[in-house]
């Protein structure tokens, strides 16, 4: 019995194995079904995965070009930069300049026509002529003088103690115009 026992037992285990061994060698057609769903996920994710690590690279590649930059190239942009800056600055200077000019021109030709028609109004009108006269009311004595820049008889006669009237009159002087390196005589009082 006992030997009959071990042999139904390897029959049903031989059964029950090989029972085993054709689902795991013929599996079933929702086995097959569930692998290729399984299957067409996994070629999903996959696809998907690729898209991602293209985009990845293009905008890992563009990071690239901008981001990371020598010093030689700044030094030749800010190069460039500072040159364009000069030719914007020279134009507009030139423009300044052009303008300045045409309004200098315009002004100078103003002044040549309000000086022609002042010139013509002076000549229009009747000229008297000045007498003038000098009086010998000064003292006769007193010392010569030459004139320096920045003299004027005022400060001549302040500074050596005559009058302007007898400088004047001394040196029959029409006006009180004087000029470096001319010659007076300074009255003075005894």
């Amino acid at each position: 019995m006992n030997m009959r026992l071990s042999t139904l037992c390897l029959i049903i285990f031989c059964l029950v194995g090989s029972a085993l061994q054709a689902q795991v060698n013929a599996p079933s057609n929702r086995a097959i079904a569930d692998l290729r769903s399984d299957v067409d996920r996994l070629d999903q994710m996959v696809r998907a995965l690729r898209l991602e690590v293209e985009a990845l690279t293009r905008e890992n590649t563009e990071l690239r070009r901008t981001q990371y930059i020598t010093a030689s190239q700044l030094n030749a942009i800010l190069k460039e930069w500072e040159e364009r800056s000069e030719r914007n600055n020279a134009a507009a200077r030139q423009a300044i300049v052009r303008q300045v000019s045409s309004e200098i021109e315009s002004l100078a030709k103003q002044t040549q026509e309000a000086l022609r028609a002042l010139s013509q109004s002076m000549n229009a009108q009747p000229q008297v002529e000045r007498v003038t006269t000098w009086q010998d009311n000064y003292p006769k004595s007193g010392t010569n003088y030459t004139v320096k820049s920045g003299d004027s008889l005022a400060r001549i006669a302040r500074d050596i103690g005559s009058r302007v009237d007898w400088i004047r009159n001394a040196n029959r002087l029409t006006s009180d115009t004087i000029f470096p390196g001319q010659e007076l005589f300074i009255p003075l009082k005894d």
